[in-house]
């Protein structure tokens, strides 16, 4: 067994088709981590002359001379192979003490289970604990099933399986208030389009408040993904939100008007008048609330002729796979469901083509229904698309050199991968 570095096209060439291959572990990732501190390093690893494994590393120095060591989403290699996996584990050890590596984390894409919008299990990998033996039986330390944004990279996601579905089949397999939020996003004259020049100046003003990365981090990311960096926005068509505000307004006094004589008339006549009474409060509260609507679309129209942009939205479409990196929206129209219709019109564009899933990013693994958990909506928002919730296994560590982590355990200085500002 041995472990030899290659060179950037080799490892394009020998990933592509790998079945734990994601956008974290490409050359494009590489490149990006190396403007902000990160060497990226390319490895792989032979039984004999047969390829089983292969990783992109990203290493920092963090005390003396010594690294740490991060394999995003990789190592890639067959991890049911349980009689390979001693070996291969062993000799990764022997490279990176001989590379001067202190610790090595990694997370691969191993499924754990897949649940419903629930937290229902619909599916187990009847192979992880067997995964877990061998990882931890060689030194591996799992670093626990986290239930929340720990990480340092998520461990729970919402997916949505695209392949093969129309966007009407997709439509009406959302849920109801789902469906409801974009019709009411639609309906006020939010609109959606993808910026071909894929301007990251104009959306980092809704996503700056996300995580810690700066404008300069999706700038590289741009440089380095090309065409496989997409850009979408929302935006209120303003003559829209107008005639639609009025409409509705006008639509929904007629109903209150209708109430209103309703009410006067059956009090003369002495009928039971609960039900009447509650529909008018209903009416009165969607009234007050067309009426605000109906007064911001016509101070928007005075300042903005044609339309203003609310929010937008950055996928990644890698290898048939769509990546959900980031998306914001200005919280002063956070009532018009930007969000809701950006991810919509992703997936519309993308159904009954070549791609498999739409990966929404992170989720909760808490699934309670209650208003103490503060992931609630998270889940709600992504769940929601009938996209089911993907248990990986986690991040585990590797210590490589016990003698002098030891001796860095104890220094003041400790090393967070998460913290760094990108």
């Amino acid at each position: 067994m041995r472990i030899v570095e290659i060179s950037k096209e080799q490892f394009k060439k020998i990933t592509v088709n790998n079945s734990l291959d994601n956008y974290y572990q490409t050359i494009e990732y590489g490149n990006l981590m190396s403007n902000f501190g990160f060497v990226a390093n390319y490895i792989a690893i032979f039984e004999k002359e047969k390829l089983i494994g292969t990783s992109l590393i990203l290493s920092h120095q963090i005390f003396i001379n010594f690294k740490y060591g991060y394999a995003p989403h990789g190592i890639l290699c067959d991890y049911t192979n349980y009689s390979i996996m001693p070996q291969l584990i062993k000799a990764l050890k022997k490279y990176l003490f001989k590379q001067g590596y202190l610790i090595l984390k990694m997370d691969p894409l191993i499924i754990r289970t897949i649940r419903d919008k629930n937290g229902n299990i619909i599916q187990s990998n009847t192979e992880i604990q067997k995964i877990m033996n061998v990882l931890k039986q060689n030194e591996f330390v799992h670093c626990g099933f986290n239930n929340y944004m720990e990480a340092v990279k998520p461990r729970w996601h919402a997916i949505l399986n695209i392949k093969d579905a129309s966007s009407s089949e997709l439509f009406y397999k959302l849920d109801k208030t789902i469906r409801n939020k974009l019709r009411k996003a639609v309906k006020f004259g939010v609109e959606i389009f993808k910026d071909n020049t894929d301007n990251v100046e104009k959306i980092y003003s809704y996503i700056n408040t996300k995580g810690n990365y700066s404008l300069e981090y999706y700038k590289q990311f741009k440089k380095e993904f090309k065409d496989e960096f997409e850009v979408y926005y929302a935006r209120i068509n303003t003559e829209a939100y107008v005639k639609n505000s009025t409409y509705l307004y006008e639509k929904e006094s007629e109903t209150n008007d209708y109430l209103n004589n309703l009410i006067q008339e059956q009090t003369s006549k002495g009928k039971d008048l609960r039900a009447i009474i509650n529909k008018k409060i209903e009416s009165d509260k969607i009234l007050a609330s067309y009426k605000k609507h109906l007064i911001r679309a016509g101070n928007l129209l005075k300042k903005n002729s044609q339309s203003i942009i609310i929010g937008g939205a950055i996928i990644i479409n890698h290898n048939n796979r769509l990546y959900l990196l980031i998306d914001g929206f200005d919280k002063e129209y956070g009532n018009l469901n930007p969000s809701y219709l950006l991810k919509w019109k992703i997936i519309e564009k993308y159904a009954h083509k070549s791609i498999e899933t739409f990966d929404l990013n992170a989720i909760s693994g808490n699934f309670t229904n209650n208003e103490n958990n503060k992931y609630k909506g998270l889940n709600e928002s992504k769940l929601g698309f009938n996209s089911k919730a993907v248990e990986y296994i986690g991040e585990f560590n590797l210590i490589c050199n016990k003698a002098m982590y030891s001796i860095y355990r104890n220094t003041k200085t400790k090393y967070n991968l998460k913290d760094q500002k990108k």
